[in-house]
């Protein structure tokens, strides 16, 4: 149930910001109130039916202020706090992000590579994310992860290209044990 609450909350976010013409900073700040909101210390403060209505109601206010939101971000976030679903805003920004790809063109893709990548490979790789993906734009996350001993891991959504030693050194062991049997 929680992902429908939370794709509509994105849907009517969404219209909002495309009227206004603001879809991505719209976006910016709602993943900003969503690392926010779910720190697990304020999270337990905003949801908690001990503290009065109005106490938790004005520390929301509050953080909406200091984080500089939007209108249409920062009443979204006072909604949610009003009927005490800000436990769905993680919800509320995959599906929003989902959404403003899908509008704008654009696949999100995570590059797991053994070492840090140079600005020349990330380049090759993003435009090899466009093809693989069919899309004009692409929003790469990378991550380091030594366990992979060489090469490079690509995910787009979903779709995993993987191009690791380690997987490699794994199908080369399957071979030679498959050969022995």
């Amino acid at each position: 149930m929680t992902g429908s609450l939370g794709s509509r909350y994105a849907k009517a976010l969404l219209a909002l910001a495309r009227v206004s013409g603001v879809l991505v900073p719209a976006g910016i700040e709602l993943a900003l109130a969503g690392a926010t909101f779910t720190q697990p210390e304020l999270l337990a403060v905003v949801l908690n039916p001990g503290i009065a209505a109005t106490d938790r109601r004005a520390i929301v206010e509050k953080v909406v202020e200091r984080l500089g939101l939007s209108a249409i971000v920062g009443n979204l976030i006072r909604v949610m706090a009003d009927r005490d679903r800000l436990s769905v805003l993680p919800d509320v920004v995959r599906a929003y992000d989902s959404l403003v790809d899908r509008e704008l063109g654009r696949a999100r893709v995570t590059i797991r590579s053994a070492a840090p990548l140079t600005d020349a490979q990330l380049a090759e790789l993003e435009a090899l994310a466009r093809k693989l993906t069919a899309s004009a734009q692409v929003v790469v996350s990378t991550q380091v992860d030594a366990d992979l001993i060489g090469g490079v891991v690509l995910d787009a959504h979903g779709t995993v290209y993987d191009g690791s030693i380690k997987t490699q050194l794994a199908r080369l062991a399957d071979t030679m044990t498959g050969a022995r049997a």
